[in-house]
Formats: C-alpha cells, sequence, structure tokens
C-alpha cells in the first residue's frame, strides 16, 4: 500500500511553479484542472503560466452522494459546490451562474472552460487537450477523482505534477477519498511517483 503522507508538507498553488520550471523535470504541456467551482484557482493557473492552456473542468451541479465515508466536521453534502446552491445565496465569492463565471474568466483567453460531468467526458482530443503538464484535482471525494485520473491518463504526458486540494495526509476520516483514488490509478498503471507534499494540499510528481 503506498504511503500517502510521507511529510506533512502543503502544496500552496504557487508551488506548481517552481515545479514546472525545474530542471529536476520534464513537465511539458498545458493544464487541467477537475472542479471549476468559483473560479478562483482557474484564474490563478492561468496568471501563473499565460503561455499554457488552462481546461477546467466542472459540471456546476455539486457534489454526488458519495459511497465512501464522509468526514464529520467537513462540509461534503450533497449537491455542496453547485452554482445556485442557496446555500452560497449571500457568498460574493460564488458566481450566480455559468455565465457570471464566464465573465470573471474574460480576462484570461487561455481558459477553456469544459461544462460536463466528469464521469461522462469523452476522448480528450473531443476537447482540444493535448499534451498535459499540469493537473489541479479538486474534486474532494473518491468517486469523481477515480474518473478525474481516469481521464488524465487518457490525456498525453509523460511526465506530470498533480496538485490535490483536500488531501488531508495524516488524517484518517480522508483515508478513503483522494488519497485512495491516487493510490489505486497508481497501482492500476505502475506509474512511477513522488509524493512531494503530503499535508492538507497534497502533490505527487508522476512519470509513465
Amino acid at each position: 500500500m503506498i504511503n500517502t503522507s510521507p511529510n506533512g508538507h502543503r502544496c500552496e498553488l504557487g508551488i506548481i511553479k517552481s515545479f514546472v520550471e525545474s530542471q529536476n523535470y520534464n513537465l511539458v504541456g498545458d493544464v487541467i484542472e477537475f472542479g471549476t467551482f468559483t473560479g478562483g484557482s482557474t484564474r490563478d493557473l492561468a496568471g501563473m503560466f499565460p503561455d499554457k492552456r488552462v481546461f477546467t473542468i466542472d459540471h456546476f451541479k455539486g457534489l454526488e452522494k458519495t459511497k465512501k465515508n464522509v468526514p464529520l466536521g467537513s462540509d461534503w453534502i450533497e449537491n455542496a459546490f453547485a452554482i445556485g446552491n442557496p446555500l452560497y445565496e449571500d457568498n460574493s465569492n460564488v458566481p450566480k451562474s455559468i455565465e457570471e463565471l464566464k465573465e470573471r474568466f474574460s480576462g484570461h483567453p487561455n481558459i477553456t472552460m469544459i461544462i460536463e460531468d466528469v464521469h461522462k467526458l469523452k476522448s480528450p482530443s473531443d476537447y482540444g487537450i493535448s499534451k498535459i503538464a499540469v493537473c489541479n484535482l479538486d474534486v474532494d471525494i473518491y468517486e469523481p477523482a477515480v474518473s478525474s485520473l481516469e481521464f488524465l491518463s487518457k490525456c498525453e504526458w509523460s511526465e506530470v505534477f498533480i496538485r490535490f486540494d483536500d488531501w488531508h495526509g495524516g488524517e484518517p476520516e480522508y483515508d478513503n477519498h483522494e488519497r485512495l483514488a491516487f493510490s489505486e490509478w497508481i497501482e492500476k498503471y505502475k506509474y512511477e511517483y513522488e509524493i512531494t507534499h503530503g499535508g492538507y494540499l497534497g502533490g505527487a510528481y508522476v512519470k509513465r
């Protein structure tokens, strides 16, 4: 079994750039993000990598009901993080519509929104996706994390850096979500990997 918490390092979004620029890795290609919601990280990635395309994927209907345990204290309830959810009515950070979110992206021509259920994604070429260097995974629960990583396997890459927004290393109640999905994916495809960040925000370098 993979040790998914070899350290307590947090992979803040800005750290990704140092990996892409490092001579120790060969991270060539664009950026893919699973889980858009407010678009904050999407815009940050687009600004961080103005010469790369940023593909961000979400159906904006919120979380599905997971078959795994829901950690106490988490906000992982069904339909959470859906645009139009009354929970966020007074939260100005949450766009009221997909059109409003598109307006927020208007200053970033390198962003491509893919409005689709991650379980129903087609071939990467259908969306204009070619080689990928960076993946930002923010889908929280196990099932969409599995489908996101399966789609990533269909993309073209030899080396990729993956950031996990809900890794929760060292927190047993989160064992069955992003970290489990990653472990199963690595074991299924026999990829080489290095978990660079094993804390709350995860980070992993993966090589085919």
